[in-house]
């Protein structure tokens, strides 16, 4: 799977956005979002004005060292993007694999309407996600976005199988 190099200058803002958005936690981080929108790789030649309206209720959480992002069998509406820190994935409490920064997570269960197919778990001191909503119901203005919105999550979604894949072929 491919890792997003971040320069510290990139890692500055993302936690200037994180501190931003926990003071006043309203529209603002819609557009904080759109400023490093290039970093997020589902994001990827989405135009921004599509984004503003496919994307909502964006927040940033952090979270600490053992507390669960998500837990398999809850219902999904998030995606998450992992800003710094690690996680690790659990099928059944059973280890999958670890994310780390410039990760995108939880979203084939929002893709597909289904239920967290799997555990996440904070694994580092702390951790610093990205967490929004996708509105799938595609108006003329958005339908274009959309399509690629969800091509880049369905190529995401095959880079993970791949690394399964691969991992579960080297057992």
């Amino acid at each position: 799977m491919k890792h997003t190099e971040y320069t510290l200058d990139d890692l500055n803002k993302f936690i200037e956005l994180t501190q931003a958005i926990e003071q006043k936690p309203d529209s603002k981080s819609l557009r904080k979002l759109l400023s490093v929108r290039d970093k997020i790789s589902i994001f990827k030649n989405i135009d921004p004005l599509h984004l503003k309206a496919l994307v909502y209720d964006v927040k940033f959480v952090t979270y600490s060292h053992k507390d669960y992002v998500v837990k398999q069998g809850e219902d999904s509406k998030e995606v998450f993007f992992i800003i710094d820190g690690e996680c690790q994935v659990f099928y059944d409490k059973n280890y999958l694999s670890s994310l780390h920064a410039g990760e995108v997570f939880g979203e084939s269960g929002v893709l597909f309407h289904k239920k967290r197919n799997a555990s996440v778990v904070c694994a580092s001191q702390k951790a610093t996600l990205l967490l929004f909503c996708i509105d799938d119901e595609a108006s003329p203005f958005t339908a274009q976005s959309l399509v690629k919105l969800y091509r880049n999550l369905a190529f995401q979604i095959n880079d993970k199988l791949e690394e399964l894949n691969r991992a579960f072929a080297k057992r």
